[in-house]
C-alpha cells in the first residue's frame, strides 16, 4: 500500500522480487486488499484507487504512526534559515506536515506532492525541480534535473529509501529514483535518511550510495536498539 501511494501502480512480480516471497502469495494479499476497496487488481499488478495528488488520509499510510515518529524526530534537526532538499514519500509528507508556520526555510524538491503541499505553507520558499513528470510516482525526472540539482548547495536532505543495509547502504527499487537521490546526496552538508523499521536490513535492485554516504538515520526505534549496533560500528548517527 505504500508503494501504490507513492507509485500508483505495483507489478506482482516486482513484489514478489522485492519481498522475497512468491507471486501466489502477492496475487493473493492484492486479492484481499481489493476486496476491502483499498487497491485496484489489475493483470499483473494492482492500481490505486485514489488519484489525489496530496489529500492522503491517515487511514490510507502504511505505519502512519512509525512514520509520524520518524517526522517529529527529524522536525528537531531543521533549523530556521536552512536550506534543504526534501525527496518523495510518505514519510516526508509527515514530516512536512508538522514544519511549524513560524519556520523560514527554503525547500527544494522533484516530488509533486511534497511541492504543493509545501506551498500551503506561509513562510517555506520551495522550488521543485523542472523536467518531466514521471505520472506513476508523481515526481519529476530528467537530465534537467540532474542538472538542476547539481548547481544548489543543500544545509540537509532528507530521503526516504526503499532499503537500507550494512553491506549495500541505502537503495531503491527504481532506476531512476536512485540516480536522483545520487545526486541530492552530493551537493547536501548532512545526507538524513528517514526509515521505518521493516526496510532496515533490506535491499533492492539499484543502490543510492554506501553508509558512508549518509550522516544520520531517522527511524521510529530507539537509537540504542541492537538492531543498530553494526550500523554504529560503521560510524552512522541514530535517531
Amino acid at each position: 500500500m505504500d508503494q501504490l501511494l507513492y507509485k500508483k501502480r505495483v507489478l506482482s512480480s516486482e513484489l514478489s522480487s522485492d519481498f522475497k516471497v512468491s507471486e501466489f502469495t502477492i496475487r493473493r494479499d492484492l486479492n484481499e486488499l481489493a476486496k476491502e476497496g483499498k487497491l485496484l487488481k489489475v493483470h499483473g499488478g494492482a492500481l490505486a484507487t485514489s488519484q489525489h495528488l496530496y489529500s492522503f488520509k491517515e487511514d490510507d499510510i502504511l505505519d502512519h504512526d512509525k512514520k509520524l515518529i520518524i517526522a517529529q524526530k527529524a522536525l528537531s534537526l531543521i533549523e530556521n534559515n536552512d536550506v534543504l532538499i526534501i525527496g518523495g514519500g510518505t514519510t516526508n509528507l509527515e514530516l512536512i506536515n508538522i514544519l511549524p508556520p513560524e519556520l523560514n526555510v527554503t525547500v527544494f524538491t522533484y516530488s509533486l506532492p511534497i511541492a504543493l503541499r509545501l506551498s500551503e505553507h506561509p513562510k517555506v520558499d520551495v522550488h521543485i525541480f523542472g523536467g518531466r513528470i514521471m505520472k506513476s510516482a508523481q515526481i519529476v525526472m530528467s537530465m534537467e534535473v540532474l542538472m538542476n540539482i547539481s548547481k544548489i548547495r543543500a544545509d540537509r536532505c532528507f530521503l526516504g529509501a526503499s532499503g537500507i543495509d550494512v553491506s549495500s547502504g541505502v537503495t531503491e527499487i527504481d532506476w531512476d529514483v536512485s540516480q536522483l537521490k545520487q545526486s541530492i546526496i552530493e551537493v547536501s552538508d548532512t545526507v538524513v535518511v528517514l526509515s521505518t523499521s521493516e526496510k532496515i536490513d533490506t535491499k533492492h535492485r539499484f543502490i543510492v550510495g554506501g553508509l558512508e554516504k549518509i550522516n544520520m538515520l531517522v527511524t521510529e526505534y530507539d537509537p540504542d536498539d541492537p538492531i543498530f549496533i553494526e550500523y554504529r560500528k560503521r560510524g552512522l548517527q541514530l535517531l
